[in-house]
C-alpha cells in the first residue's frame, strides 16, 4: 500500500466537515471555545479534550473531568480494541496510572500517556491532553472526531478496496484483499479459509487476535468506499 493512500481525515461532529489530523485539532478548538463562552453564564463542569493516536488513525474525545480513567479504557475497548476481554492499562513514562484516578488529574494540557490493550499481542495507542473546558453538557464522554476508513486497496488487483486481511500473511507479504481476490488467496494459503481471514476494520487492532470490529461508531468502522 502506498503511503499516500493511508493519509487520514476526520469529520468534525459539529459541522461534519473533513479535516486532516493536524487541521481537525485546531478546528475543534474553535467550536469548543465558542461552546464555553455560551455556557459561561450557566452551571458548568470541567471537560478534557483528549487526542488519541495510533499510526494514521485518530480519535478526539471530550471527557468529563471528574470521571475515572476507566471510562476512557471502556471507550477505547468499545471503539477500537476489545476482542477477547484482555487486560489493559494506562502508563505515563512507564508509571502505571490507576483506573480509578480522575480524568482531569491525569490529562493536564500537553501531558502524553499511552494505553496498552492485551499484554500478549499488544495494541498500543497514545493519548495527549489538549485543553480543559468549562461546559454545560450531560454526556460523560463524547466522540468529537474519528478518522474515516483509510484507503486500503486490494494487494492483488490494486483496484478495489480491501475487505479482508490474512492474519497469517500479515507480516511477510501482501495480505489485504477485495472479495474476488480473497478467493484467489484461499488457493495459496490453507489457513485463510480455516481461520486467518479477518475483516478490514477502522482500528489499530485490525488483523490481531480475534478482533473483528467495535460496537461504538459502527458507521465509520467499515472499509474504504470509493466516491
Amino acid at each position: 500500500m502506498l503511503e499516500e493512500e493511508l493519509k487520514s481525515e476526520g469529520k468534525c461532529m459539529f459541522c461534519e466537515q473533513l479535516f486532516s489530523p493536524k487541521e481537525i485539532k485546531k478546528h475543534l478548538v474553535k467550536h469548543l471555545a465558542d461552546m464555553e463562552k455560551t455556557d459561561a453564564a450557566g452551571k458548568t463542569q470541567t471537560y478534557c479534550h483528549i487526542e488519541v493516536v495510533a499510526a494514521e488513525m485518530f480519535l478526539h474525545l471530550l471527557v468529563k473531568g471528574n470521571k475515572k480513567m476507566e471510562i476512557i479504557d471502556d471507550f477505547l475497548r468499545g471503539i477500537w480494541l476489545d476482542c477477547c476481554d484482555h487486560m489493559s492499562g494506562f502508563r505515563h513514562k512507564n508509571i502505571e496510572i490507576e483506573m480509578d484516578e480522575k480524568v482531569k488529574d491525569i490529562f493536564v494540557p500537553k501531558v502524553k500517556i499511552f494505553h496498552d490493550y492485551d499484554y500478549g499481542s499488544t495494541t498500543r495507542v497514545f493519548l495527549t491532553g489538549l485543553k480543559y473546558y468549562d461546559l454545560n453538557l450531560k454526556d460523560d464522554i463524547i466522540l468529537l472526531s474519528r478518522n474515516e476508513p483509510l484507503k486500503i486497496m486490494c494487494s492483488i488487483c490494486k483496484i478495489k478496496p480491501a475487505v479482508n486481511i490474512c492474519s497469517v500473511c500479515l507480516w511477510d507479504r501482501d495480505s489485504v484483499f477485495c472479495e474476488s481476490c480473497s478467493k484467489k488467496h484461499e488457493k495459496i494459503c490453507n489457513d485463510f479459509d480455516e481461520y486467518s481471514s479477518m475483516p478490514i476494520v477502522n482500528s489499530p487492532r485490525m488483523g490481531i487476535c480475534g478482533y473483528t470490529g467495535g460496537y461504538i461508531d459502527t458507521e465509520r468502522d467499515g472499509v474504504y468506499k470509493k466516491t
